[in-house]
């Protein structure tokens, strides 16, 4: 194998690796918790993610991010693509983000009815 096809492998396969920001990006010693309603529920890989419309306490609304595992991790943890709606009432339990943007890692939601989807990574303390 010429040094050329060499150097081709190693990129094409580091480039995901430098893209993942894995768990870095948020403050695993905090736990917040936030209502709000679900705008949009993003179901992919690397990350499902749960777009929340959510109010401050200076009545400012906007859109916090809350990133959750993977679809297939998802999944066998009870969650699919029908799981949530726009609309929906949430209340999550979140890590932040360590650059303090609204949102972070979602770890459970509760729905308005007070049933409980939970989502903790393997790393989650």
């Amino acid at each position: 194998m010429n040094t050329s096809t060499k150097l081709m492998l190693v990129a094409l396969f580091s480039a995901p690796l430098m893209a993942h920001h894995g768990e870095a990006l948020f403050d695993r010693s905090k736990t917040l918790t936030v209502t709000g309603t679900v705008k949009e529920y993003l179901w992919a890989n690397p990350h499902t993610n749960i777009f929340l419309e959510i109010t401050d306490a200076s009545g400012q609304s906007g859109i916090a991010v809350f990133e959750c595992g993977p679809a297939n991790a998802m999944l066998r943890a009870g969650w699919t693509r029908e799981t949530l709606s726009v609309g929906d009432k949430l209340t999550l339990r979140y890590h932040p983000r360590r650059d303090l943007k609204s949102g972070g890692q979602m770890l459970s939601a509760t729905r308005a009815d007070g049933s409980v989807l939970r989502w903790q990574s393997a790393r989650t303390p």
